[in-house]
């Protein structure tokens, strides 16, 4: 039953990751529909991102009081209308609304599920679970463009949304049917978010996450612009390319959540951050066809491993009490400015030079982050 009620955690993140990162493939043909400057066309992701913050702060703190299980389903119908709504969407104001919104839906998951995987699972098996459930976020970002790239031949870019919509209803209500809210300590609703904040190890962890979701959906979010504009692909081209190498991150979440365990935390989150820095630098370096793949490859890859690590490690520095909070906190903090002002700050840096330059400008920082792994207290 504990393997069921994963695998169906692992749906809902999948379909949850999806409808934040599915914008993403289909961007320059919204670009040039609305006429948009890739600072513009960067905000949207901007808008979607702010949605998201703001519902892991408010879904960390009403989860223990609601339910962790309610707050799921209330999260998934908003997102899920508001990616049925997307085929009214004509203007740049009622696409910047919907983006919030979808947001606003998505937000809501994180705060609710690793409390829910933390009481299904025992202690020392935290790793390895949430690793596996952070994979369906790894397999969206892989088969997302691929979806995109194969669904753009035969249907406009406004149906992949509504086709996504659906799945996701469906995928709902199979949680509704199957899951249990689990047991919540009643001191859980009268923690505040200023006891969270007093907790210094979570503020490096702040710091880490924003880098790792710069360099992860911040960089996703325009890669295909990138590709296309600055390196003279094909959109179709440019999301195959762009899917393919997101294949390896499906493995290293799994990966990465079972060396956890072994290895401990600090040592996981300092090696993939530090790799992650380096491999974006590449990114923005590399000239040959060839060698640009192999670079996105990789580090795509390596930047999925720190996920799992660090929802383990905000696990392991709270309490049961305190996890749900500090999860909408310390996550809403790193998404808003790695996720969130990323895009428009590197759709703003191409308008006056190039992707290229806020490419390697993000890797330098990124590789720099990596050492604060050290204020992170005694987590192991």
């Amino acid at each position: 039953m504990k393997w069921l009620l994963l695998s169906i955690f692992w749906g809902l993140w999948f379909l949850n990751f999806s409808a934040r990162v599915i914008p993403s493939p289909v961007l320059p043909l919204i670009e040039n529909e609305l006429m948009l400057s890739h600072a513009k066309a960067g905000a949207l992701f901007t808008l979607l991102h702010a949605g998201y913050a703001f519902s892991l702060f408010i879904g960390g703190s009403l989860a223990p009081r609601v339910g962790y299980k309610r707050i799921i389903i209330g999260g998934f119908i908003c997102s899920s209308a508001t990616l049925f709504t997307i085929q009214y969407a004509h203007s740049y104001g009622q696409l910047a609304l919907l983006f919030l919104f979808i947001g606003l839906g998505c937000g809501a998951y994180l705060p609710s599920i690793v409390p829910m995987i933390t009481e299904t699972f025992p202690r020392k098996h935290w790793g390895k679970a949430i690793g596996i459930h952070d994979s369906g976020a790894s397999l969206s970002i892989f088969s997302i463009p691929i979806y995109a790239a194969i669904g753009l031949r035969m249907f406009s870019w406004r149906t992949l949304f509504l086709f996504l919509g659906f799945v996701s209803v469906v995928g709902v209500v199979l949680f509704w049917i199957v899951s249990e809210e689990p047991h919540r300590e009643g001191a859980a609703g009268k923690v505040a978010p200023m006891e969270i904040l007093k907790k210094r190890a979570l503020w490096p962890m702040m710091l880490l996450w924003a880098f790792a979701g710069a360099c992860c959906l911040g960089i996703y979010s325009i890669i295909p612009l990138f590709l296309v504009h600055e390196r003279a692909l094909s959109l179709d081209l440019a999301n195959t390319i762009f899917g393919i190498s997101r294949l390896g991150g499906i493995v290293i979440s799994v990966v990465a959540g079972y060396f956890v365990d072994r290895l401990g935390i600090r040592p996981m989150l300092f090696w993939t951050l530090l790799l992650t820095g380096f491999s974006t630098m590449g990114v923005a370096t590399a000239r040959l066809f060839h060698l640009l793949v192999g670079i996105l490859f990789f580090q795509a890859t390596v930047i999925l491993g720190f996920f799992p690590v660090g929802l383990a490690a905000i696990s392991k520095l709270t309490s049961p009490s305190e996890r749900s909070m500090a999860t909408g906190i310390t996550i809403g903090v790193g998404i808003i400015i790695g996720v969130g002002v990323t895009p428009y700050l590197l759709g703003a840096i191409a308008d006056r030079a190039d992707f290229q330059t806020g490419i390697l400008l993000l890797g330098i920082l990124t590789t720099v982050s990596s050492f604060s792994v050290k204020y992170l207290g005694n987590v192991r």
